[in-house]
């Protein structure tokens, strides 16, 4: 649910484009799951030290890897704190673009299990480069975001947190998220946003399938990891001409003191914050401050 964001590139990546400054890597590798050649960006600051923590970044409808991590801005991040990003690349659908699938219903008959190579990549990662476990990470962003919150059904074990912008939970993933191990989740989310509606599409008048509205997807990981103290504070308006402010709600008090936090940005539309719509705050900065408190 995003459409392509034109943004020009500031590398090509390759498997050539190495060596970087300070030493970085960025490389575009691939992976066989099920039989499927798959695409992936890796980028991992210089001098990282051993057992760090991992981000996996995953693009939105019709988007790609390599426009995603510019976009994004996460590894310049990511160098300043010492983590690494992983871009996995959606395949492409009978109509020609790129998704990940979550269950929209026009995607029914799309043979492939993303959870399965998101996993199988993660769990790849970790082995060759010495990822912590215990700090791996997801975010995304609109299809993305989606991806991300079924992995925080699907692989609670496997990923410590979840932060999808602009995602939504699809009923058919609601109604089949059994597990009971707790994840904490950022959820950032536009109250007018038109492809994510604040409110969801209980009626299916999107024609991807019905999808829960933010809060109910909001409750549903407050409960999940039983949280029970509530924040809510309202962001500083720091940028007045972009017509839009942040409420934050934070709950706190959960299972292993698990956190479940929601963004909303009223008149906020379908974006990156810091990079489109809302400039308050940066998404990527404020996303790696939720995982790294995840494990202090």
């Amino acid at each position: 649910m995003k459409l392509k964001h034109l943004i020009p590139l500031f590398c090509l990546v390759t498997a050539s484009c190495l060596n970087l400054s300070r030493n970085e890597t960025l490389e575009k590798m691939n992976i066989v799951v099920d039989g499927k050649n798959r695409e992936y960006i890796i980028y991992i600051p210089g001098g990282l030290k051993p057992v760090s923590p991992l981000v996996v970044a995953i693009h939105g409808y019709t988007d790609n890897d390599t426009a995603f991590m510019n976009y994004t801005g996460l590894n310049q991040v990511a160098a300043i704190n010492g983590f690494a990003v992983c871009y996995p690349q959606g395949m492409t659908d009978s109509s020609g673009k790129t998704f990940w699938q979550v269950g929209y219903s026009f995607h029914k008959n799309e043979d492939v299990d993303d959870v399965r190579f998101i996993s199988a990549l993660t769990e790849r990662l970790q082995k060759k480069y010495g990822f912590d476990p215990g700090r791996t990470f997801v975010t995304g962003m609109s299809n993305g975001g989606d991806m991300c919150i079924l992995l925080a059904c699907r692989k609670p074990d496997l990923f410590k947190a979840a932060a999808p912008v602009s995602g939504c939970m699809m009923k058919v993933n609601y109604d089949s998220c059994k597990s009971t191990v707790p994840i904490p989740v950022f959820m950032i989310n536009g109250t007018s946003d038109k492809i994510t509606w604040w409110d969801g599409d209980p009626d299916d008048m999107q024609h991807y399938g019905p999808y829960l509205p933010a809060l109910t997807t909001f409750d549903f990981f407050v409960r999940k990891n039983h949280c029970s103290v509530l924040t809510t504070d309202t962001i500083p308006d720091i940028n007045m001409a972009d017509s839009s402010f942040i409420i934050s709600k934070k709950y706190t008090g959960g299972i292993n003191g698990n956190q479940v936090w929601l963004y909303m940005v009223v008149n906020g539309g379908h974006d990156w914050i810091g990079k489109g719509g809302n400039m308050d705050l940066s998404a990527s900065e404020e996303i790696w401050k939720f995982f790294k408190k995840i494990t202090e």
